[in-house]
C-alpha cells in the first residue's frame, strides 16, 4: 500500500467509527432506554448491531475492496466501544453486556459479511442501506411477536454435618448475613449480581412469609405454599413494582412475559450418620428466541447463588452443632 492512498483509508475508517457510533448512542436510547416497551430480542440484540456494523462497513469501504476480516473487526471496535460508553456514562449493568455480547458479536459479523457482500455485487453500498434501518421497521413488530415458554428448574444438593432440626432452623430464617460468610462465585465476584443479605420469617406454616433482603436494595418475598417441619419448605415468589430497582437492572424483569421466577422448595433429609441432606430447587419459566441460550444463564445464576445459601445454612449449621457438642 503506497503512502499516498494511506490517509484517505485512516479518514474514512474514522469516519465510519464516529459515524456508527453516533447511529449506535441513538439507537440505544431509542431501542433500550424504554422500560415499558419490554426486552428488544430481535431489534435491540440482533438487528442493531447488524444496522451498527453494516453502517461501518459502508462507509469505511464503499467499493468493497477491503477483505471480510478486516470488516469484522471494524464493527467489533464499533459495538465494544459503543458498549463500554453505555457502561461508563448510560449506567448499563455489567451483567447484561456480558450476557450480550456474544449475540452483539454474531450479530455484527453477519451484518459487515452480507454489507460487503452487497457492496462487491451491486459495485455500490446503497443496497446496503436496508441493513442499517432494519432495527427502525422491526421496533413495531418486536412487541407483537409470540415464543414459545420453556420451563426450567434449577436443583443444587449439599450434605451438613448437623442434624435436621438445626438445619431447618437455620434455613426457614436466614439473618443478617454478614459479608464475610458468603463465598466467592462468578456471578457476584465477577459480575456483580446481588448477594443474600436477610431472610425474615414472619408466622409458620402456609400462612407464613419469608421477606428477603439482598444487596443493591432488592426486596421481594416468598409466600409459603407447603411446610413440614424439619422435612420441607415450599413457596411462591412474589415481587412488587419496587423490588428491584430499575437503578440497578433496568432490562431484566424477574415478573414479566419473557421472565418469571415461579417457585422453590428446601428438602432436609436425615442421613444415617446423623447428617443431613439439604436439597434447595429453584423454578422458572422464560419466553423468549433464545430460550436455550437465556437458560444457559439462568442455571449460571440460580447455581450460583443456591451455591452461596447452601454454603450459610451449612456453615452455621455446623457451627450449631459444634457448639452443642461442645456445651
Amino acid at each position: 500500500m503506497s503512502a499516498s492512498t494511506t490517509p484517505p483509508i485512516i479518514e474514512r475508517i474514522s469516519i465510519a467509527v464516529i459515524v456508527a457510533l453516533i447511529y449506535a448512542l441513538l439507537l440505544y436510547g431509542l431501542i433500550w432506554t424504554d422500560k415499558n416497551s419490554g426486552l428488544p430480542f430481535v431489534g435491540g440484540l440482533v438487528l442493531m448491531p447488524m444496522a451498527i456494523s453494516s453502517l461501518a462497513t459502508s462507509i469505511a469501504d464503499p467499493r468493497g475492496k477491503s477483505t471480510a476480516w478486516r470488516q469484522i473487526k471494524l464493527g467489533w471496535m464499533v459495538i465494544g466501544i459503543g458498549l463500554a460508553l453505555t457502561v461508563l456514562f448510560f449506567n448499563e449493568s455489567i451483567i447484561c453486556v456480558v450476557m450480550g455480547l456474544p449475540i452483539f458479536a454474531l450479530a455484527s459479523c453477519l451484518g459487515s459479511l452480507l454489507t460487503l457482500t452487497l457492496i462487491r455485487k451491486f459495485r455500490s453500498p446503497g443496497r446496503a442501506t436496508f441493513l442499517i434501518v432494519l432495527p427502525l421497521v422491526g421496533l413495531p413488530i418486536e412487541p407483537h411477536l409470540i415464543y414459545a415458554d420453556h420451563l426450567s428448574d434449577i436443583t443444587t444438593v449439599i450434605e451438613i454435618a448437623a442434624p435436621a432440626e438445626t438445619v431447618w432452623r437455620n434455613t426457614v430464617e436466614i439473618r443478617n448475613i454478614d459479608p464475610s460468610e458468603l463465598k466467592f462465585t462468578f456471578s457476584h465476584g465477577v459480575l456483580g449480581m446481588p448477594q443474600p443479605q436477610d431472610a425474615l420469617l414472619t408466622d409458620e406454616g402456609t400462612s407464613a412469609v419469608r421477606h428477603l433482603k439482598w444487596t443493591k436494595n432488592i426486596r421481594f418475598e416468598e409466600v409459603i405454599t407447603g411446610w413440614e417441619t424439619n422435612r420441607f419448605l415450599s413457596w411462591n415468589f412474589r415481587f412488587s413494582p419496587d423490588s428491584i430497582p430499575s437503578a440497578i437492572e433496568g432490562h431484566i424483569d424477574v415478573n414479566s412475559t419473557y421472565l418469571t421466577l415461579t417457585n422453590g422448595d428446601y428438602r432436609l433429609e436425615p442421613l444415617a450418620n446423623g447428617n443431613t441432606r439439604l436439597t434447595l430447587t429453584s423454578r422458572y419459566r422464560i419466553r423468549t428466541p433464545i430460550n436455550a441460550y437465556c437458560d444457559l444463564w439462568g442455571r449460571i445464576f440460580f447455581k450460583d447463588f443456591h451455591s452461596v445459601v447452601l454454603n450459610v445454612i451449612k456453615d452455621r449449621s455446623e457451627a450449631a452443632q459444634r457448639a452443642s457438642a461442645n456445651g
